[in-house]
């Protein structure tokens, strides 16, 4: 994979210093896991324009990143940053979809197999170490121009069914609990809530902990996203 070219939107010390306080002394996180079984059959989910995938390309950062430079919410720029951040740490495979009407690149998610569990442990990512029949898809990001297109379920479910290629028979994904509209995205993308992972930062986020826990039969939470 060719390495990125952002160097310069880096965040600068003041600001990592800032992230840092902002932390506080102690927090609590967690989100939702959810599992597609991939012998599952539903029915493919549409966005509003005509999609494929296919793996990322070095030519799509601008598409997909570009309005970084030209000027973007504090919350948008951090996101962003974190998937760059992926894209330097060389993780298997981002894909995108690609708006077939114009050929430009609108949607980006990692699809990780077992096999790169040592990068993907290497830092804290947030993710769980994966068995050998699973895969795990991270890190979505839509750039503003195309939100609202319904995206996501259809991009979401085709780079699922790219997981079979790597042996998966079980592919997961991870959504905070309070995104509702994302945890109804994946739902149609032939997701479930299946799990819980919770994090810890002490120290103004200097030491961390993550747990990931199955739900166990009878929880309400297993249900939530039914009817």
């Amino acid at each position: 994979m060719q390495e990125n070219n952002s160097g310069n939107d880096r965040p600068t010390v003041g600001e990592r210093i800032t992230r840092r306080l902002e932390k506080g002394p102690y927090q609590y996180f967690w989100r939702f896991g959810l599992r597609r079984s991939l012998d599952q059959t539903i029915d493919p989910p549409k966005a509003k324009i005509p999609l494929s995938v296919r793996p990322y390309e070095a030519s799509d950062e601008a598409a997909l990143f570009g309005h970084l430079r030209t000027g973007t919410d504090a919350d948008d720029a951090r996101e962003i940053r974190y998937r760059l951040d992926h894209l330097a740490a060389d993780i298997p495979t981002p894909y995108v979809a690609v708006d077939d009407s114009t050929g430009m690149a609108c949607y980006i998610q990692w699809l990780m197999g077992s096999d790169q569990n040592s990068k993907i442990q290497a830092k804290l990512w947030g993710f769980p170490r994966l068995g050998k029949t699973e895969a795990l898809l991270e890190n979505a990001y839509i750039p503003p121009a195309y939100r609202g297109q319904r995206i996501m379920p259809e991009a979401m479910y085709l780079i699922a069914e790219k997981a079979r290629h790597i042996g998966a028979t079980h592919a997961l994904t991870f959504v905070t609990g309070d995104n509702m509209a994302s945890l109804k995205g994946c739902k149609r993308a032939g997701f479930d809530i299946y799990m819980l992972h919770e994090r810890r930062d002490y120290a103004f986020g200097l030491f961390g902990r993550h747990s990931f826990s199955v739900l166990p039969d009878g929880d309400p939470r297993l249900a939530l996203l039914d009817g």
